[in-house]
This record gives structure tokens, C-alpha cells and sequence, in this order.
């Protein structure tokens, strides 16, 4: 299981698990050094434009709808975007709509016999459901 500081496997029972939240339905991936840049840039927008989330409705919403299978279908949203910060153009976080949508989801190292970190695995609990 992928843990961070403070987290202790032991405590859990056996149908829980660490992961992370998902809101909105959609997850990233970037590293800390991005999230710091991308937290930065969202709250200087948030300053100059209260009344608003314009990040996502001006930025995020349309590179994804650029992504969409069907352009022509407006219930096709884009379910991925690779996001360049406008700040910070040598940054980016990969954005994409998450299994089930909002919920917990568990994450597990992948570790080579050497025993270091060579993968990251999400489970978002899409297989084994009826669609």
C-alpha cells in the first residue's frame, strides 16, 4: 500500500485501506513541486476573481472538452487533460476522470526486488462491476 508520513497499516481493519479522496470526479497525478505551483496559481486567481472558480471554468473545463471522443455531443465533457500551468509552462499534472467518480481509492507501490519504488498502482474499483 502507497502510505505517507503518519500513516500506519496496522490500524486497518480488513476491508480498509489508505488512498485518496476524490472530488468532483476527476484525479491527477503531478508532483509535490507542481501541486505547490498549481495551489499557488488557483489562489491568486481566486483573489483576483472571488466571485468564481475561474482555474477550472476558464482553464481546466475546456482542455478537457478539447479531449472529448465526441466534440459535437455536449454531454462529451473530455474525460483527461495534460495541464500545462500558464505560470509555470515547464509544469504539468495529468487530469482525468477517476472509476466511479468521487470516493476513496486505494493506491499500492509497485516495488522492484531490489527493493525500490518503480510504479504506482490506483485501484478505481472499475473491474468486476456490471455495466
Amino acid at each position: 500500500m502507497a502510505l505517507i508520513d503518519g500513516q500506519d497499516i496496522s490500524i486497518l481493519q480488513d476491508d480498509q485501506f489508505f488512498g485518496f479522496g476524490v472530488d468532483a470526479g476527476t484525479a491527477c497525478f503531478c508532483d509535490a513541486q507542481t501541486q505547490k505551483f498549481y495551489n499557488e496559481w488557483v489562489d491568486d486567481l481566486d483573489k483576483q476573481n472571488p466571485s468564481g472558480n475561474i482555474a477550472y471554468n476558464k482553464f481546466i473545463a475546456p482542455g478537457f472538452e478539447k479531449n472529448a471522443k465526441e466534440p459535437n455531443n455536449p454531454d462529451d465533457i473530455g474525460d483527461w487533460l495534460n495541464f500545462y500551468l500558464p505560470t509555470r509552462p515547464d509544469q504539468n499534472i495529468i487530469m482525468f476522470s477517476s472509476g466511479y467518480g468521487d470516493g476513496h481509492y486505494a493506491s499500492y507501490w509497485g516495488v522492484s526486488a531490489k527493493g525500490d519504488i518503480c510504479s504506482l498502482l490506483i485501484d478505481f474499483q472499475v473491474i468486476g462491476y456490471d455495466f
